[in-house]
C-alpha cells in the first residue's frame, strides 16, 4: 500500500511530459516555440504550376523559376516548392481544369485571368502591400489584377506589340521609314506595296509587305482595330467594335489582300505563329510583322552572328483616329488555402521573385518592368524606347468573365473577314451576337 502515492506520481508525471506540450502549442494558433523563444513559420510544400519562359544559357526554359525557387528554399528550411512545367499550348485548359476539380495548385502565373475570379478560386491579397508598395507599381499593373476593388496578385511584367520592319528590304526597294515615328494607313499601304514583289521572276508574288499570326491570346490584330478611333470593350465591358469606326478599321485590314494584294493570298491570318514568324524572321519572306519587345533580342542575336538583317520598329498605322496597342500584364496568383500560415509564406514567395530587385533583368528579356521608376531606366536601347511608347497609350485587356470564349468568338469572325468569307460589318454583326450568346449564357 505504501507504494500507492509513488506509483500515482509517476502516472501524473507521464500525463504531464506527453501531453502538456501539445495543449501549449495549441495555445500559440500553431506556432511552435524555438529554444530561444522565437516562433517558426509554416513548413511544408507549396506547388507551382508555370510556363516556359525566356532559356538561360542552358536553353533551359524554367531555369529562371528553378532558379528562384532553389533561392527560397535555401533561405526557408522546411519549405520546398514544388514546380510543374506547363506547355503553352494546353497550359490554361488544364489549370481551368484542375480549378473546377478543386486539385488546383497553390500558386498559378492566373493574376489577370478574371474567370479565375469571377468563380472563387483565387484569394486576393490586399493585405500583403502597403501602400508605399502601391505607389511604386505602373497604374495598369495594378489596375489589371484588380476587381472590385480588391487585388488578387502579384504583377510581375508587362508586355504589347509593335511592328517589326526589314530595314534591308525597305533599302533595297527605296521605301523610306517615315522619320516622325509613325505613319498613317496610306503611307503604310503605299510601303506594303514596293516592297510586295516577285524575287524568281516566275510572274508570281514570292515576297509579300506583311503578314500576321491570328489567333485567341495573341493580340497583333487589336492595334490595326482600333486605327480608326474604335474600340472594343467600352467601359463597361460591352463589345462595341460593331460601330462604323470598327467597321472601317476592319475594312482597311482586309483590304491588305482583298484590294492592295499586299499579303499571302488564302494565308492570311491562317497561318501558325511559327510559320508566319519564320517567313519574316528567317526566310525574310516578309518585310512588317507585328510581335512583341522579345523579338528585339532574337533579331539583334540573329543580326550579330550573320543570319539576321537590320530592323526597325514602328507603331501601328492611324487611320482616323489614333491606334491603342493591348497591354498585356503577367502576374502570378494564390489560389484558395485553408491555413493563413502558407498563404503566408505562398505571399512572401510571389514578393521575393516579383520584386523591384528582380526586375532589373526583364528588359533583357524582351518585357516590360511593373513598377514605374524601373520602366523609366530601360530606355538604353532606343527600340526599347519605341516599344515603351507604344506601351504608355497601350489598354489592358478587359475584365469580362468568360473571357476565353469572347476572344474566341471574335478572331473566328475577323478570320473569316480577312479571308473574304464574311463582309467586315457581317463579321463584326456576328461577333457582337456571339458576345451576346456568351454573356446570356454565362452563369
Amino acid at each position: 500500500m505504501c507504494r500507492r502515492p509513488f506509483i500515482l506520481f509517476l502516472c501524473a508525471m507521464f500525463v504531464v511530459t506527453t501531453f502538456l506540450p501539445g495543449l501549449l502549442t495549441g495555445c500559440h494558433n500553431g506556432k511552435k516555440k524555438t529554444k530561444e523563444g522565437s516562433e517558426e513559420t509554416w513548413q511544408g510544400v507549396i506547388t507551382v504550376w508555370d510556363f516556359p519562359r525566356w532559356p538561360d544559357k542552358n536553353g533551359n526554359r524554367f531555369g529562371w523559376i528553378e532558379k528562384k525557387i532553389k533561392e527560397f528554399e535555401e533561405a526557408h528550411p522546411g519549405v520546398f516548392v514544388h514546380l510543374r512545367p506547363l506547355k503553352w499550348e494546353y497550359g490554361l485548359i488544364e489549370l481551368r481544369a484542375a480549378a473546377a476539380a478543386g486539385t488546383y495548385p497553390d500558386i498559378a502565373p492566373v493574376a489577370s485571368g478574371y474567370d479565375f475570379i469571377y468563380e472563387g478560386y483565387l484569394e486576393p491579397v490586399d493585405e500583403y502591400f502597403s501602400p508605399n508598395e502601391l505607389e511604386r507599381y505602373e497604374s495598369r499593373a495594378i489596375d489589371a489584377v484588380t476587381y472590385r476593388g480588391r487585388i488578387y496578385g502579384f504583377p510581375w511584367f508587362m508586355t504589347t506589340y509593335g511592328l517589326f520592319i526589314n530595314k534591308e528590304i525597305f533599302k533595297a526597294k527605296n521605301v523610306t521609314i517615315p522619320k516622325s515615328g509613325s505613319w498613317a494607313y496610306d503611307e503604310f499601304v503605299s510601303a506594303l506595296q514596293k516592297v510586295t514583289h516577285d524575287s524568281s521572276k516566275s510572274e508570281k508574288i514570292d515576297h509579300y509587305g506583311f503578314n500576321l499570326y491570328l489567333s485567341p491570346g495573341s493580340y497583333q490584330v487589336w492595334g490595326f482595330l482600333t486605327m480608326d478611333g474604335a474600340k472594343i470593350f467600352d467601359e463597361q465591358d460591352n463589345f462595341v467594335l460593331n460601330s462604323q469606326e470598327g467597321i472601317s478599321a476592319l475594312t482597311k485590314l482586309t483590304d491588305l489582300e482583298a484590294k492592295y494584294k499586299v499579303v499571302p493570298t488564302k494565308e492570311f491570318g491562317v497561318l501558325e505563329e511559327t510559320k508566319v514568324w519564320g517567313d519574316f524572321c528567317e526566310k525574310q519572306k516578309i518585310a512588317v510583322y507585328p510581335a512583341g519587345p522579345w523579338a528585339i533580342k532574337i533579331l539583334n542575336d540573329r543580326y550579330k552572328t550573320g543570319k539576321g538583317f537590320e530592323f526597325d520598329l514602328m507603331p501601328y498605322p492611324k487611320g482616323e483616329g489614333i491606334p491603342s496597342a493591348i497591354a498585356l500584364v503577367s502576374g502570378y496568383a494564390i489560389f484558395k488555402q485553408k491555413d493563413e500560415k502558407k498563404k503566408a509564406l505562398c505571399a512572401e514567395f510571389l514578393k521575393y521573385i516579383t520584386s523591384e530587385n528582380e526586375q532589373q533583368a526583364l528588359a533583357e528579356y524582351g518585357v516590360f518592368s511593373v513598377y514605374t521608376q524601373v520602366l523609366e531606366e530601360i530606355q538604353d536601347n532606343p527600340l526599347i524606347g519605341k516599344m515603351k511608347d507604344i506601351l504608355d497609350t497601350a489598354e489592358i485587356l478587359p475584365k469580362v468573365k468568360n473571357w476565353n470564349k469572347h476572344d474566341e468568338a471574335i478572331t473566328a469572325q475577323i478570320r473569316l473577314a480577312l479571308l473574304s468569307q464574311k463582309s467586315p460589318s457581317q463579321a463584326l454583326k456576328d461577333a457582337a451576337k456571339a458576345v451576346e450568346a456568351i454573356q446570356k449564357g454565362a452563369p
